[in-house]
């Protein structure tokens, strides 16, 4: 017994000090990007970025410029997040030391139960569509609790203030890109294949799409959230969650089918959570804690590579290349390990018993990499703790200023518009957040992920989210800012453009333009970018491949050796960041 636990303490420091060496800051590569000697915002929409840049050039600090960021999207990326979604913010407060985890995601009506999407003619079936479309998709929102909670509390500005540029784009409109194009032509196919959906969902039509009538090259896009924008400025939450655009809420969500009431909206407060927290050679890691489940699948994905590179020292995963089919096939097993723990365990934190301590631990990392092998794959049973039974929405956002201050905010309406519920007078667009609760243990959700009882619906309760907003700070200022949108591929994306810029020393630019793959253990396909990657190596190493055109959208900052801070916005959205 002495001896097996000298061997632990001697594998534990072994493992510490490999994720030292693999995590030690590596020499930045030249990369064309512009440097800002005072912040940056990077956010998936350039109108965004520069809202929270404007509050930055006002004298405003980081939380300033991300409330303004984020009613900012609610207008320019009305399908991806806003008013009638929810969120995760990461904050780093350089000159206090402090990080700060606040939690805005939606809450189960306190109408739900754990049986409401069951079909009652098959107990084993869900009813289908039930979850993704319509009133009974629809959690109460968070989304405006959060940001004006955020500024009260971590702000310099006034509400009136930080809402100034959403209101703006309002009045003024858009202009219309590539990405609102190929919403409005996924939402027409929506529309074709179901019937009913002209009828059910013609505010969405109506207010967001152009009626139907695919726009023109320079047409603007006016968002109907002018008036509701104005109340919150103007009272504050109670501008949304009472009064008449809580009415209205209440109203059209009930007539859709829907559950929320009038003290569902009155009830909905923000949770200043507990960020985990990790330590990596030089760097700490500040991730959302649950109900996300992302924070747990990056510490523990990262712990996974630095045992295997202890378990495997000739094979010299420490010196693979970005994308060497060594370092990809051993990334792909770690996460088949975190996904499948992630459907076994995780959940709402406030409801659930959640094993988060073991599960980022090293230890619990050591013995997982005993059963990582670099010649081959697994059968689905050998990863993780669980057995396998017979883009989405989102935005997030990354600033960082030169004081070493930093805000990672992602939010959400889940799948694109949601609900597809849209209250008619005041524009807001529903989430269909509902969708990421457990409907029933051993189905797929919108985004094909299993999930287990630990998720299952209860009032109050908090969907199990991928969000993963990350913030790693260095010798007391954040250094790396990250975060993403795109479901579970929110998880593969931000872990690996982290280790483009920790591991491989790349800018912003170019860790969020490198090609991914992704792994989410069920289904057993390993998705890789149509790119250079070596898909005939990972192939004769045992992994089914699937390739994708699309991938999670990723927006990154960093601070440069000078100092100076850069970001990236994902090419593969068309957002653009901005800085002074």
């Amino acid at each position: 017994m002495i001896q097996q636990s000298i061997l632990r303490c001697i594998l534990s420091l072994t493992a510490t000090l490999a994720g030292f060496a693999i995590f030690t800051p590596a020499p930045r590569t030249a990369h064309a990007e512009d440097s800002y000697p005072h912040a940056v915002v990077a956010a998936d929409h350039v109108a965004a970025s520069e809202a929270g840049l404007e509050m930055l050039k006002r004298g405003g600090n980081v939380v300033d410029a991300a409330v303004a960021t984020g009613f900012a999207l609610s207008v320019v990326r009305p399908a991806s997040s806003g008013i009638g979604g929810g969120g995760f913010m990461v904050i780093w407060d350089a000159k206090r030391q402090r990080a700060v985890a606040l939690d805005y995601r939606e809450r189960a009506p306190a109408r739900a139960t754990r049986t409401m999407y069951v079909n009652p003619r098959d107990p084993k079936k869900v009813v289908p569509d039930a979850s993704e479309h319509g009133g009974l998709a629809i959690a109460v929102p968070g989304h405006v609790a959060g940001l004006c909670f955020a500024l009260r509390e971590y702000g310099t500005l006034d509400l009136k203030t930080v809402l100034a540029p959403a209101i703006r784009m309002c009045r003024d409109g858009v202009p219309v890109d590539r990405h609102d194009l190929y919403i409005q032509k996924d939402v027409a196919k929506d529309f074709a294949n179901h019937a009913d959906y002209g009828e059910r969902f013609a505010a969405l039509q109506r207010l967001y799409v152009n009626g139907g009538k695919l726009w023109a090259k320079d047409d603007r896009f006016f968002s109907p959230l002018q008036k509701v924008l104005e109340r919150i400025a103007a009272q504050g939450p109670d501008g949304f969650y009472k009064g008449e655009v809580a009415e209205a809420i209440v109203a059209e969500t009930q007539r859709c089918g829907g559950l929320l009431t009038l003290d569902d909206l009155a009830s909905m407060k923000p949770v200043v959570r507990e960020p985990l927290r990790d330590e990596l050679g030089e760097h700490i890691i500040f991730t959302m804690p649950p109900p996300s489940s992302g924070g747990v699948a990056l510490i523990e994905t990262l712990h996974l590579l630095s045992a295997a590179t202890v378990r495997h020292p000739q094979a010299g995963l420490q010196k693979s290349a970005a994308d060497s089919p060594l370092y990809l096939h051993v990334l792909a097993e770690a996460f088949k390990h975190s996904f499948a723990d992630r459907a076994a365990w995780l959940g709402d934190a406030d409801f659930v018993k959640v094993p988060v301590a073991r599960l980022i631990s090293r230890d619990y990392s050591e013995r997982l990499a005993l059963r990582l092998e670099l010649n081959t794959t697994q059968p689905p049973e050998a990863y993780g703790r669980f057995t396998t039974p017979d883009d989405g929405g989102t935005s997030h956002f990354s600033i960082l200023d030169t004081e070493g201050n930093a805000v990672a905010c992602t939010e959400t309406v889940n799948t694109h518009f949601g609900s597809f519920v849209v209250e008619p007078k005041f524009g807001v667009v529903f989430n269909n957040e509902m969708d990421d609760f457990t409907s029933l243990p051993g189905t797929r959700n919108a985004f094909g992920l299993i999930q287990s009882e630990a998720n299952s619906i209860e009032p109050g309760k908090r969907p199990l989210s991928s969000m993963t907003p990350t913030i790693v700070v260095r010798q007391g200022k954040a250094e790396f800012v990250v975060g993403a949108s795109g479901g579970p591929r929110i998880i593969t994306a931000t872990t690996q453009v982290l280790l483009n810029m920790m591991r491989f020393g790349q800018p912003p630019s170019a860790a969020v333009d490198a090609p991914r793959i992704h792994h989410q253990w069920s289904p057993d396909l390993l998705e890789i970018e149509k790119t250079a990657l070596p898909a005939a190596e990972l192939e004769k190493l045992g992994h089914k491949l699937r390739t994708r055109t699309d991938s999670a959208i990723v927006q990154a900052a960093s601070r440069t050796a000078d100092g100076h801070v850069q970001g990236a916005s994902d090419r593969r959205k068309g957002g653009r960041a901005v800085g002074y």
